[in-house]
């Protein structure tokens, strides 16, 4: 049977906290599961995690800034942080029930010093290295770039701040046997540690640098898993009350996640409802418990109807009917991705 998911969804703009701070909505957060960037045919079983980028010379991308030394360059080895990275991102696809096997490749492909340069696999390549190792296809590492900079000055313009920054810059590839289109990931990300004093930061050695190279390496790793699998997230929401004992009777239910009894509650008021006003309310009350339960169909349609309201009764510029036009194109974007989603994770009808 089908089971009910939640979806990822757009962050509503920061003036609605200014709607949150009344007392008559609630805000909550709820955990959603999103759809990967890539959709992979269905006939593909097995992947491989493959590192197809040249490793970055040791006295490349690593400096030291020290108050009237200026700048000087650090010997950092970047020996294992690609590693680190790839592993990372092969358990984090594994935890997904995509794929049926998910395997690193441990062998060098890449023996040139070019660490700049990028060469990607062509079509032989692709075909070759799965008939070699008995996968269905690749996600190539075909880039990866670390710059390192530890500043024992780290004035920021009103007192020293010594910091010691990592950047991340790189470039993921999926490839299989008799692929029609490309599809290339960018990435990058970056860490940056303030220490306590000028004199933490110059007892940073290149140790620490490096520690802190595999670290980002394998933050980044699991973060680029989203271009390749469904993955959970969580995402702001909110529901209205008012001070009746049936308006509190629902929001206490709300409270505890018993959205099938707020719903019921939410019913009863609403067909005993004759004003606009708490009408588009609990018709978006209700949208919010049919997401929760995995009906977007039905979210969408009480979302409509509670838009309607407040376009028809409050005008378009009102905060609660742009906030509800928001929702609404939540919903519509999640009911369309219901879709990509089940074909993501191999699902009949």
């Amino acid at each position: 049977m089908k089971q009910p998911r939640l979806l990822a969804a757009i962050l509503f703009p920061a003036a609605a906290a200014v709607l949150f701070s009344c007392s008559s909505v609630r805000s909550l957060e709820i955990e959603t599961y999103n759809p990967a960037a890539i959709t992979f045919p269905p006939e593909i079983q097995t992947v491989m995690i493959v590192n197809n980028a040249a490793q970055q010379p040791d006295n490349t991308g690593h400096q030291r800034k020290r108050a009237g030394k200026g700048v000087t360059e650090m010997q950092v080895s970047a020996d294992s942080t690609a590693a680190v990275f790839c592993l990372q991102l092969g358990k984090s696809i594994a935890a997904s029930p995509v794929f049926y096997d998910v395997r690193l490749c441990e062998d060098t492909l890449r023996r040139d010093s070019v660490f700049y340069d990028k060469r990607p696999f062509s079509a032989h390549d692709v075909q070759a290295l799965c008939d070699d190792y008995g996968v269905d296809a690749l996600i190539s590492l075909d880039n990866f770039v670390l710059l390192t900079e530890v500043d024992e000055t780290g004035f920021n313009g009103y007192f020293f701040e010594p910091f010691l920054r990592v950047t991340l810059f790189g470039e993921l590839r999926a490839l299989w046997p008799g692929q029609k289109e490309v599809y290339t990931f960018p990435f990058s990300d970056s860490l940056r540690w303030l220490l306590p004093d000028d004199s933490q930061a110059a007892n940073i050695t290149e140790a620490d640098v490096l520690y802190a190279m595999r670290y980002l390496s394998s933050v980044t790793g699991e973060k680029v898993q989203v271009n390749f699998v469904p993955y959970w997230s969580y995402d702001n929401r909110w529901y209205y009350t008012a001070i009746s004992s049936e308006w509190k009777r629902g929001a206490a239910c709300a409270a505890v996640a018993k959205w099938n009894e707020a719903a019921g509650i939410w019913e009863t008021l609403l067909s005993k409802t004759g004003k606009w006003n708490p009408k588009a309310r609990l018709l978006s009350n209700l949208a919010l418990c049919s997401e929760i339960a995995g009906d977007f169909e039905k979210a969408v349609g009480y979302a409509e109807e509670s838009y309607r309201l407040f376009v028809t009764n409050a005008g378009e510029d009102n905060d609660y009917t742009k906030l509800q036009k928001m929702y609404l194109e939540i919903l519509k974007g999640r009911a369309k991705n219901d879709s990509v989603l089940s074909r993501q994770l191999r699902e009949s009808n």
